[in-house]
């Protein structure tokens, strides 16, 4: 196994460059730097050999053209044990490179330009570094690749141990990473043109590419037999699962994870001090109130059979009220934007939410993230779609259609319960009532069975509520029903063959029907 006697460094990301360079340099390795590397190490006394003596020419257009050149890629692709190839090597002038430290430059824009590169054209994009590394990829049963500071630890100790001759399943391992970062950057590059694709009719380009980075490792999946991990977009803009701090209580699995996810995105509906409470998947109870506590009771009245092991969310601090409040009831998961001290403490200290894994979430960003898809898996691919990110068309607003029309007062009951709709598998139905959710039903083959559910949740609260189903009624059979149960307002999304029957039964019913225009599935 040959022993690492010659490195080429060109790195854009020069931290730690510095103590890698001095470490390789008292091992007597030779070190052949770019101009911009080389600066910075002999600035650090460490001696470096340019890469002009190797290509016989300085740095082209400016430094954009550092490392195109054959003698570079037949130094790093050389097999040092082939006497043909290194005699043609020698005959050119080069030598064999058996350590590659490299990282490109960052994709640059006119609209996001990096300090001390303004960009030429549209989009800088550096081709020497990623074109090298492929190549150096290629050999890496000869060369060892760097690509980013964070491997440079592990290399110098494995370099102490090894008397520098770094093992065949290292150089594997650190090519993979190799290859895994260009493909990040050849994506990201793809990306950059493609959003202005996004901008006109065509949706989704021929061919899509996903890129996600794990961020978050989970105990385990939907069932404990399952492998679960969360990967993140890290240029997504607003909330995203990434700004999610914990502060107390054991990993997350993946149903944790999902239904932390489902409370957040509920929250992130309203501006006023909400609470929500979910399962499954499911919201279990939402309330408004601006008391926290208050809030948190009316939404675990809802349901409080459901809301046992439950997920909740709050819009606002957390007081110490509240916090006695939910250590009474089990709790798998509570996020908040913050929390009183005495809150906290009180949480974190008692045997009764030792296990309650409690996040915390900056109010700053706490904002619908823009520009996501909605991605499910099906057999051999993905199915592809926006996010429904909307309650009503752009230019929609909600139509009363009835001869009675909502008081102000129900009228921000439908707002809510059409709300919290959205976000309740479908066929859904929700009844409101005073600010609060009285019952949900949810996931039922039948639109009227999920109203049966919903109504036997509410009881006999459900007189004067209000209703919202999530699609359009294909009969007069639901008004008929929720009649009887003393329902005073209606919202759904109207465009049914029988909008005029479901009218006219809501007219004979005294109920108040307004329309949005919009349906929200949730599958």
């Amino acid at each position: 196994m040959r022993k690492v006697s010659c490195a080429l460094i060109s790195v854009y990301d020069k931290s730690d460059i510095v103590e890698l360079a001095t470490f390789l340099s008292k091992k007597g390795v030779d070190i052949i730097a770019t101009s911009g590397t080389q600066k910075i190490l002999e600035k650090a006394g460490i001696k470096t050999v340019d890469l002009s003596t190797l290509t016989g020419s300085s740095e082209l257009l400016g430094g954009e053209i550092k490392t195109l050149y054959p003698v570079i890629y037949a130094s790093v692709m050389a097999n040092p044990e082939d006497p043909q190839e290194l005699e043609n090597l020698q005959n050119m002038g080069g030598r064999v490179i058996d350590l590659l430290v490299i990282n490109p430059l960052p994709l640059v824009s006119p609209e996001q330009p990096i300090k001390g590169k303004q960009p030429k054209t549209d989009t800088t994009i550096d081709i020497g570094c990623t074109t090298l590394i492929r190549a150096a990829a290629r050999n890496h049963s000869n060369v060892t690749i760097l690509t980013n500071p964070s491997q440079y630890d592990e290399f110098m100790g494995a370099f102490d141990e090894t008397d520098g001759k770094i093992s065949v399943n290292m150089r594997k391992k650190l090519a993979h990473k190799a290859y895994e970062m260009v493909a990040d950057y050849d994506i990201s590059l793809f990306e950059h043109f493609f959003k202005k694709d996004i901008e006109t009719d065509d949706f989704l380009s021929e061919t899509l590419f996903l890129k996600y980075r794990k961020s978050v490792p989970l105990r385990y999946g939907e069932n404990p037999h399952q492998k679960s991990a969360f990967y993140s977009r890290p240029e997504i803009e607003g909330v995203t699962m990434d700004d999610l701090e914990q502060l107390h209580g054991p990993d997350l699995s993946y149903n944790n994870f999902n239904d932390l996810n489902s409370a957040i995105e509920i929250a992130m509906e309203f501006e006023k001090t909400v609470a929500v409470v979910v399962k499954h998947g499911n919201p279990v109870g939402v309330a408004v109130d601006k008391e926290p506590l208050q809030a948190y009771l009316a939404a675990r009245e809802s349901d409080k059979v459901s809301s046992f092991g439950a997920v909740v969310a709050f819009t606002c601090q957390v007081d110490k009220k509240t916090a006695r409040e939910l250590e009474t009831a089990f709790t798998e998961v509570l996020i908040a934007p913050k929390y009183t001290d005495g809150a906290l403490n009180l949480l974190k200290s008692s045997k009764k939410t030792a296990n309650m894994r409690i996040f915390q979430i900056s109010d700053k960003k706490w904002n619908k993230p823009v520009g996501t898809l909605d991605i499910k898996s099906v057999l051999g691919g993905v199915m592809i779609q926006n996010k429904d990110d909307f309650l009503v068309p752009d230019d929609g607003q909600i139509k009363v259609v009835s001869k009675r029309k909502p008081t102000r007062k129900q009228l921000a009951d439908l707002v809510l319960a059409w709300k919290v709709c959205k976000y309740v598998r479908s066929n859904a139905i929700v009844i409101v009532k005073d600010g609060r959710t009285l019952g949900i039903g949810a996931g039922q083959m039948s639109r009227m069975d999920s109203l049966k559910i919903a109504l036997e949740k509410a009881g006999e609260e459900a007189v004067g509520a209000v209703l919202a189903s999530d699609a359009y009624f294909p009969f007069r059979n639901v008004a008929d029903e929720t009649a009887k149960f003393g329902i005073s307002a209606i919202i759904e999304p109207g465009g049914a063959r029988r909008d005029d029957e479901i009218i006219m039964a809501c007219d004979e019913h005294n109920i108040a029907l307004c329309l949005t225009g919009m349906r929200h599935f949730r599958h």
